[in-house]
């Protein structure tokens, strides 16, 4: 137990460094509130971990990785400039209660380790460390009330307003040097978290402005405290500390940084969402998913017809074949020629429905001239019709109660999924009214509260609508449509066209250079919704089999 007051505001306190025990161990104030901090700095990443372009997984793989590597960094740091406490028992430097953790070993040590892991996992490293600096901040605002409760880290004698007496002061009015601190990182949280929506010019910017932060208030306030770590020598009469020579040069690095930098411009506007990351994800827990079904003796099948030999056909169904090996789903191909009769393709059609060990039907689009596509589509049995266009699953999805989704908008609502954007209570327009993408995207958007508004060829003040959307979606076929004054700033910009320009190079439905500067939020093309497509084709698969067998 401990006495505290601060005199001159009239505050006095009793605390206990110890919260509670459990079968007799000691849980202390100390390590609970230290806890607290590194969770509440770790759900502010996590949840700004898309704007700076960090995948989330993977920076969670980092996260664990340098809490383990600050534990280790901190007592370290500790023993490193204290070796005479140890240097005749070794063994007492794994005895944490004996002596402590140094702070700054565990920023060292957490930086170091995550940024190890973030190089392994390919992780955006400016990115990383712009969340870093704001997590760090974050968290020790909070942390440094471990230090409260455990009367700890106070200074010197002072006869300021705010000075604590306590039973660990020796009867002296000290400065509160972890208020300091806490209050420091704290406002320096908040100034850099609204800098970075407003002011930040590249990446990796504000771990430098941390470093000049957080090192000015260390070089000041290291000057204070009693109970400082020391270097092993002396400036004349002046024995510098530890910390504040390293935050000093901290300082220093910042400001030559920033003065390098001071011309540095990267585009931050939209953050692009990664369509093939996203979809690799979703395979990836289909295969498992496959795996665990091949392992009760249940196969996944999936059979691809084809007419005739469209090139951008072709290469769609290698890439389905492809994905289906991946997935660990079998694949089987009907390559019929461009003149089948339709009697001939419906009987094909007939024959794979029969068939039981088959849990998939797709028919590639289009057809060649004189095949009826909704003719041809009606014929496949609903329970197999994986790509969701037959009429009795297209009815299911306007009330709600589907089992299979159109691959695109089912892509689309994946890839919102992902980068934590929720439709509810949105201005959602989608461009675009086909069967295959635009009525079906307007209805998932809805069936998650979004308030839709379909746009199309005839519609008047298009650019009024588009302007006033929250979350925007392209599939109106015709490339580059979406211009920057169709836009509202920050919208979340969905891309579901392709096109191949006359120099070869593939664009969009957007304007994506002129639009992404605008959004907060754009799938690119390629490498947007085109991956998903597949993907989602794969689930559907799986969830076939899955209805088929009773699983």
């Amino acid at each position: 137990m401990h006495q505290v007051s601060f005199p001159k505001m009239g505050l006095e306190f009793t605390i206990n460094e110890v919260a509670f025990r459990i079968f007799g161990y000691e849980i202390r104030w100390y390590a609970l509130i230290i806890a607290a901090g590194f969770f509440l700095a770790f759900l502010y990443a996590n949840r700004r971990a898309t704007y700076f372009s960090v995948d989330k997984d993977k920076l969670f793989d980092c996260v664990i990785v340098g809490f383990i590597t600050a534990i280790i960094g901190a007592r370290l740091y500790y023993v490193a400039f204290s070796w005479d406490m140890y240097k005749d028992n070794l063994m007492d430097i794994f005895a944490i209660h004996s002596g402590g953790l140094a702070i700054y070993g565990g920023l060292i040590g957490a930086l170091l380790g995550g940024l190890i892991m973030a190089k392994i996992r390919k992780v955006n490293i400016p990115g990383t460390l712009d969340l870093v600096a704001l997590g760090f901040l974050l968290g020790q605002g909070m942390g440094r009330w471990g230090n409260f409760m455990n009367q700890e880290a106070f200074g010197t004698e002072t006869t300021l307003p705010w000075g604590m007496l306590s039973d660990t002061t020796n009867g002296k009015v000290v400065h509160p040097c972890f208020l300091y601190e806490s209050l420091w990182c704290l406002l320096g949280f908040v100034l850099l978290h609204i800098f970075s929506k407003k002011f930040q010019s590249y990446r990796g910017q504000l771990f430098i402005l941390y470093l000049v932060w957080y090192g000015a208030e260390r070089t000041v306030v290291e000057g204070l405290r009693t109970d400082s770590l020391y270097l092993p020598f002396s400036i004349g009469s002046y024995t510098p500390r530890v910390s504040q020579v390293l935050s000093f040069a901290l300082v220093l690095i910042g400001i030559v940084l920033l003065i390098l930098f001071r011309k540095r411009k990267e585009n931050m506007g939209a953050v692009l969402m990664d369509g093939k990351a996203v979809s690799a994800k979703v395979k990836e827990e289909v295969a498992e998913s496959v795996k665990a079904l091949n392992e009760q003796g249940i196969e996944a099948k999936l059979a691809v017809v084809i007419v005739g030999d469209d090139p951008a056909s072709r290469v769609y169904v290698n890439n389905k074949k492809k994905a289906c090996e991946a997935c660990g789903i079998v694949s089987e191909e009907y390559a019929l020629s461009a003149d089948t009769k339709e009697e001939e393709l419906l009987k094909l059609i007939d024959e794979l429905n029969e068939r039981a060990d088959l849990n998939g039907i797709l028919v590639q689009l289009p057809l060649p001239r004189g095949l009826d596509e909704k003719k041809i589509i009606e014929r496949i049995r609903a329970d197999k019709d994986v790509d969701a266009f037959h009429a009795s699953n297209v009815g299911k999805i306007m009330i709600g109660e589907y089992d299979f989704l159109p691959c695109t908008p089912a892509g689309v609502m994946e890839i919102l999924k992902h980068y934590d954007v929720n439709p509810e209570g949105k201005n959602c327009v989608v461009i675009g009214r086909s069967n295959i993408v635009g009525k079906p995207m307007a209805m998932l958007l809805l069936h998650d509260n979004g308030t839709v508004t379909i746009c199309h060829s005839r519609t008047l003040n298009l650019k009024k609508i588009t302007k006033g959307a929250d979350i925007l979606v392209a599939a109106v076929g015709r490339p580059k449509f979406v211009k920057a004054d169709m836009v509202k700033d920050g919208a979340v910009v969905i891309d579901v066209g392709i096109h191949r320009m006359d120099d070869g190079k593939l664009c969009g439905d957007v304007d994506f250079e002129k639009v992404k500067d605008k959004a907060s939020m754009i799938t690119p093309v390629p490498g947007g919704v085109g991956p998903m497509t597949i993907a989602m084709l794969m689930k559907n698969t799986l969830k076939a089999c899955k209805l088929q067998n009773n699983c």
